[in-house]
Order: structure tokens, then sequence, then C-alpha cells
């Protein structure tokens, strides 16, 4: 790669920093991504092939092509281009892409623009190869109290799915995993060498059910142990969801190689026979010829792990380490893996009658007692699944079974976080670690690590966190768990979202989502989801948030949890008041307030008030928004709020007492607005302390007024959060108009114009400004605009005209 300096558009790229900038903001891409757009750039004077720009990139030519095209979109979305567009990039049909926007280049020697941050290098695993780090009808409201716009406001995850745990307890609504015990492998595999084990077809014993992913488990854990990288059986069981003919279809086999970046898969085949199995096990992808072996056995576990011992030889693996059996008890076995195919198939109630039933030498094997406390987790039985693993920490030592040991600590770890103590999680989850990385053992590690980078992200440490996501990619991709990457790309958007870096946390959502809908991981999927929808919210896109909306309403009605539900859909109210739909906004709020006050979901509600006390300032029910937002700051909350959502309603509060007039009750909460400020140290805390401080002396003398709004003004300027930037200045805006001063009213609208196209508060205050400066040229287009955002809001009749 020369180092070079390309100028295009409003776009600036230096391949000597890896840095893209929009103009003098830095635009965030993850490496494949940069990469992909420097060669086509480096090559504009003709088509690049699928296969050259594959080889370029990735060095190799295996590279599935569902992967070439997700970072095409990616650097599609980071160039403002699209695919109906091309204005960029264009899709050469059959062949490849083509760079065509006109380009200037020059030496990297010739400017020396600020810098990007420098990328966080993750260090190697012990032991371990380092690889590439691919990177959720109102009346006119007066000049003194401006419509506060819909703002995002982030929630916390609480209750447990199976495939992935999304925690609601923390604040970013990460993803955790409550473990699940698989055998480490003798060897890690080379990349894109792995295995993938089908669901077994079984014939002959109806009632056998649980051998369909209970044996396919036990043949990917045996192969495991062989030293071949496999396909964890939890991203198998998503992808078989829509691959159902996978195992007759050739495309289908083919496109579910791809999606789980496989190079092997392998087809099981279980037959009863007369008082013994035989469990058949051929290849459908891989070697050539195909290979197939079987095994007998009077157990048809025993017969899958002779098949699966015979298929490690034909491959020329090494002996396996290690036994997946408990102590040669073939009913603990079958048990075990019973319970696991309950598990896979989200079947938490079968999986504890299992357990329940178990004779009682048996429930105190090891890996049942992990499956306890598993199950119980799962159910949301947090204090049974400490006791539970906690007693198994304790009387399984690390010599006995270090991998089992680490897991039990990791799940451990969960359960502190789930209890928002990220510091009594911190101690197991560095000793989980430590035995993990030891063992190799790469994909429990990768998800020690995903839980560790949350535990940091509760704690403000950013670049902990950002650390330790980019370790846990490194483990996952060494053990080619593809569902688990995808959750480390969800929890990398939504720590970009806490951060408040919201235009790099979308392209990473969407990316997250979208895998978790090929997995029909949907809480995995709607979680992803949610976060997207507040990030379009946050940079004003609302017919975005609306498109995700509908796919938030399709979501959620799959996830059991009825405090996920009532979390999603209060984004999903956000989302239709943003866009003026406020009868359904209306309903699904009231319906959200119901719930939670019946079920006693304390945060749920204190969301739900927040949410009407800024409707109701915006319908001009002062009163009413005092007592929603008051109703809200007294709630007793689990977990403290997020500094935008805890700014945004004492802000709420601040306003409705000023338009009462209320002002030592003004003074009061401004007081507090402060003291919650300084003792926070996040940027938004200070901003919206600022702009409230601002709005309560703005009837005072006009120099220190003006003094505070463009205080206000230049912090949400160095922030540059849409959402944030519009709301100080429709304050600044409709007092610098009370004072008469056009001049800097219009320059200070100016600012936030470029939002005005698309989001309705915007388009209102340029037609605000417009009117006052009687601009007959310009105010009928801004009229138009606002009636073409408004839905079911009313535009204010004396802005309907010119004065």
């Amino acid at each position: 790669m020369s180092l070079h300096i390309y100028r295009f558009g409003r776009f600036r790229l230096e391949t000597a920093t890896r840095a893209l900038w929009r103009g003098d903001e830095p635009v965030a891409l993850p490496p494949k991504v940069f990469d992909c757009i420097v060669y086509l750039l480096e090559h504009r004077e003709r088509a690049v092939g699928r296969d050259e720009l594959i080889a370029a990139v990735w060095g190799k030519v295996d590279v599935a092509d569902g992967v070439l095209g997700q970072t095409i979109l990616l650097a599609r979305r980071a160039l403002d281009d699209t695919g109906k567009e091309q204005q960029v990039i264009r899709t050469v049909v059959r062949f490849g892409y083509h760079w065509l926007a006109p380009v200037e280049t020059g030496d990297a020697a010739e400017t020396e623009p600020e810098p990007a941050p420098a990328a966080l290098l993750p260090a190697p695993l012990e032991g371990s190869p380092t690889l590439p780090t691919p990177d959720l009808a109102p009346s006119p409201t007066p000049p003194s109290s401006p419509t506060l716009p819909t703002a995002p406001v982030r929630w916390r995850w609480r209750a447990a799915a199976l495939l992935v745990l999304c925690a609601l307890a923390l604040p970013l609504g990460w993803c955790l995993w409550p473990g699940r015990h698989e055998a480490p492998a003798a060897a890690a595999a080379s990349p894109g060498k792995a295995a993938l084990v089908l669901p077994v077809a079984v014939v002959g014993d109806t009632e056998a059910s649980w051998i369909r992913l209970g044996v396919m488990d036990l043949v990917a854990s045996r192969l495991r142990a062989h030293g071949q990288e496999v396909v964890p059986s939890d991203n198998v069981v998503g992808l078989a969801r829509a691959y159902e003919r996978a195992a007759v279809d050739p495309e289908q086999l083919a496109a579910l190689a791809r999606a789980a970046d496989a190079a092997l898969v392998v087809d099981a085949r279980a037959e009863a026979l007369e008082g013994h199995w035989r469990v058949t096990l051929h290849t459908l992808r891989g070697p050539s010829p195909a290979l197939a072996v079987s095994g007998e056995g009077d157990d048809v576990l025993v017969a899958a792990r002779v098949a699966s011992d015979r298929l490690g030889a034909a491959l020329g693996l090494a002996p396996a380490r290690g036994d997946v059996a408990t102590g040669g008890d073939p009913s603990a076995d079958s048990l075990i893996q019973q319970i696991e195919a309950a598990l896979l198939e989200e079947r938490v109630d079968s999986a504890r009658q299992l357990l329940d039933g178990a004779p009682p030498a048996q429930r105190d094997q090891p890996l049942l007692r992990f499956q306890r406390g598993r199950a119980e987790f799962l159910s949301g039985n947090f204090d049974a699944a400490r006791a539970t693993l906690r007693a198994l920490a304790s009387d399984v030592p690390v010599s006995a079974d270090p991998v089992l040991h680490a897991r039990t600590l990791n799940a451990l770890a969960a359960i502190e976080l789930q209890r928002d103590q990220p510091d009594a999680a911190m101690p197991d989850l560095d000793r989980a670690i430590e035995l993990l990385a030891h063992e190799r053992a790469f994909s429990p590690l990768g998800k020690a690590y995903n839980n560790r980078a949350a535990a940091h992200a509760a704690k403000r440490d950013y670049a902990a966190a950002q650390a330790d996501l980019a370790q846990a990619r490194i483990a996952l991709a060494t053990a080619g768990d593809v569902l688990g990457l995808a959750v480390v790309d969800s929890n990398a958007g939504a720590s970009a979202l806490d951060r408040d870096r919201f235009a790099e946390a979308a392209p990473i959502l969407v990316g997250a989502a979208d895998r978790f809908a090929m997995f029909h991981a949907y809480s995995a999927e709607l979680h992803a989801r949610a976060n997207l929808t507040q990030v379009q919210l946050a940079l004003l896109d609302p017919a975005a948030a609306l498109a995700s909306e509908a796919q938030l309403r399709d979501l959620v009605d799959k996830v059991p949890d009825p405090l996920r539900r009532r979390a999603v859909n209060l984004v999903r109210a956000e989302a239709l008041f943003a866009n003026g739909l406020r009868r359904a906004a209306t309903e699904l709020l009231a319906q959200v307030r119901s719930d939670a006050e019946a079920q006693g979901d304390a945060t749920a509600l204190a969301r739900a008030q927040a949410i009407a006390a800024r409707q109701a300032l915006v319908d001009g029910n002062a009163a009413l928004a005092e007592q929603e937002a008051a109703a809200a700051l007294a709630a007793p909350l689990p977990q403290p709020q997020l500094p935008r959502e805890a700014g945004l309603v004492r802000l709420t509060l601040l306003r409705a007492q000023l338009a009462q007039d209320k002002a030592a009750a003004a003074d009061t909460t401004l007081a507090g607005l402060q003291a919650w400020a300084a003792a926070d140290d996040a940027p938004t805390a200070h901003l919206y302390a600022a702009l409230a401080h601002a709005e309560r002396v703005a009837d005072g003398p006009a120099p220190a007024a003006r003094a505070a709004f463009e205080d206000a003004l230049a912090r949400a300027e160095r922030e540059r959060v849409p959402a944030d930037l519009v709301l100080v200045t429709q304050s600044y805006v409709a007092w610098l108009m009370r004072q008469r001063d056009f001049q800097r009213a219009s320059v200070v609208a100016e600012g936030v114009a470029g939002w005005a196209t698309r989001d309705f508060e915007t388009a209102l205050l340029q037609l605000r400004v417009f009117r006052a400066l009687r601009n007959p040229a310009a105010w009928p287009a801004a009229l138009a605009q606002a009636r073409a955002l408004a839905g079911e809001r009313t535009i204010p009749p004396d802005l309907a005209s010119l004065p």
C-alpha cells in the first residue's frame, strides 16, 4: 500500500495513518473495510474482480461472498454511498467492483492533519496466534420553552436468553455468556478450517428426540478433543433453522458452510438396531473423496464416540485429549447430552425436569451441577444459580478440571454483572481468563473476555473494555465461533453507543443484527436492533428509526421475557413519537406503563414517566410534565441512569417548573442537576447542566444569559451529537429571537439546518427563523418541509403565514 492522501468529495483518506476523514471529522472503519476502499482507490482505472479483491485484502481466496458483500456495504455507508446510487463504488455484475468518484491525490508528507486516535492493538494470547482484529397534535410552544425533541434513552438488559445472554442490568445492553461446557481442543486448528457437524438424523427410535442435538454436540466435542476446530453447537442450531435441507440440497449446503465459515461439513445418522446402535458419519463438504465411518455400541453415545474417533483418524487428526464421559457412567453421559440438547433448543424447563429427575448420585456429577447452575441462570433464578455454581467452584479444584472450573467462574461473574457488581465479577473473570488461556480453550476464553469487557464498561473504563473485546475477537475467531464474533460486534456497537460515538456504532450494530437474524438468534437480534434504533434517534434519522421500529415490532413477541419486551417497547414508542405517530406511540406507552405498574418494574415505569413528561411539555401541559418528571426522578431504580437519560429528565423538570413560574423549585432542580453533573465525568452531564443554567438565567441580564448559552452551544458542538446540538440550538435561538438578535439566531440555526430535511423539530426551527426574518423566498419551502415531516403533529398557526 503506497503512502498517499486521497481526496474525493468531502472525504480525505490517508494511507500512512490509516485514517478516513469526512470534513474535519474522523470516520471509524474496521480494518478490512479500510483495506477494500484503498485497494479500489489504487486501482480506480479499472474494475476489480471479486477474487482479486479478496486475495488482496484477506490474503486468501476462500472468503465467503457474503463477507465481501458485507464489507462493501460498510464501505459504501462510510462513504455516504448506497447500493442503489453507487456514486462511489459501482457493482460490476458477475465480476466485482469499480471505483467511480473523482479523486485527487497527494503525498502523505504534504500535509500534517490532526491524527486520528491510535488504534488499540491487542496483545497476543500466550501461546496462541495473533489474528487480524475486524473490527438499539401538539399545541404551539411558547418561545421561552422550546420543544423537547425525542432523544434516545438507553436502557439496561436484565433477563436471560439461551443462545447468548443479553444483560438488561448493564448500562450498555451488553451480551453476556452464562457458559456451557466444551472440551478444549488439543491444539488450535488453522483459521478457516472449521468443521460443522449437522443435527443427527435418528432412525428407529422415535422416543429419543434428544439424540438429534445431543449426539451432534457429543460428536462436535469429540472432534474438538482430537484438535479439530469445530463450529460451536449453538451456532449450528441457529443456522440449521435457516438451512433445514442442507444435507440434501447442494446450494443450501454451500450457503450453510459459508455462513459458518466451515471448510468441512459432517452429516450424522443414528440407527436403532436390534439391541444396539449404529452411528454413521460422512463428510458432505471437505476432503475428496468424501469420508464415511461408523461406530456401534449398546448405547448411542458409545457408538457416536467410536464413530467420532474413527473420523478423527481418517482426517489425520491427533489422538483425542481427555474424554467427554463422566467416569464411565453411560447413563450419566446420556443424561448430560439430553440436558444439553434441551438447552440448545431453548427448552430450559425440560432441562430442569431432567435435572430434577436424575438419581442423587448423578446429580453430584460436576457436569450435571454445572448444567443445573446454567439452567437456573437462564431461568433468571440468579440466587439459586450463584449458590450452585459457588459450591461447584469450591468442590472441583483447578487440578481436577481447569476448563470446567474456569467456566464456573465465568458464570459466577456473569451473575455479578447481572447485579451491577462489576468489581465483584472481576476476580473471577481474571482467574477464568488465566485458566482458559493456559488450556487453549479458545471459545470459552473469548466469552470470558467478552464478559470482562462488559465489567470494564460498567465501570466506564472503556479503554480496558475495548482491549478485552479485541482479545475476545482473537479467541473466538481462532475457535471458529461466528455467532460469538457477532456478539462481540454487537457489544462493540453498544460500547460506541455508550460513548456517544453514534456514527461509529450504526454500521457495527447493523452488521451484528443481520448476522443474528441469519442465526435466528432472536434475543440477540432484538438487543442489537433496539440499540440501533437509539443510535438512529440520536443521529436525527427518524425515518431509519421507524424502519427499525417495524423490525422490533416483529421480533418483540418472539422473546418471552416481559422485562425485555417492556424495554424494547419504550424504544419503539420513542421512534414513533419522533415520526409524529402520536396515537400509536401514546397507546404503546400506556401499555408499557400499565404492565410496569402491575409487575413492579420500577425501571420501565420511570422511563415511561420520563417520556410522558417530555410529551406533556410538548402539549403545553407544564403541570403534568412536572409531575411525571418528578416521579421518574424519585423512582428507586436498581441501577444508576446513564448521563443523557438522567440529564434529559432533569432538564424536562426544570423547563416544566420555569413554564409555571416556579422559580424556587427551578433553583432546587438546577442545584441538583449541577451537583449530579459535578459528580459525573461524562461530557453529556456537563452539557445538560450548562444548558439548564442558561435557561434558568435567560430572563436575567442579557450578557450573562448570552455567555451561558454560548457555553452550552460550544459544548454541544464539541460532542457533535445531533440530538443534543438541536436541543441546545432550539433553546438558544428562541432566546436570541426574544432579544431580536435575528442575525445571530440565523447563524446558530444554520448550524443544524442539515437535519431539517429529516427531523421535524429542526424543520420547525428553520421555519421560525425564516418567518422572523420575513424571508418570502425561503419561508414557503421551509413550511412545506415542516408539513412533510409533521405526521400527526400540528404546526403552530402563527408559522403558517408571513407577518
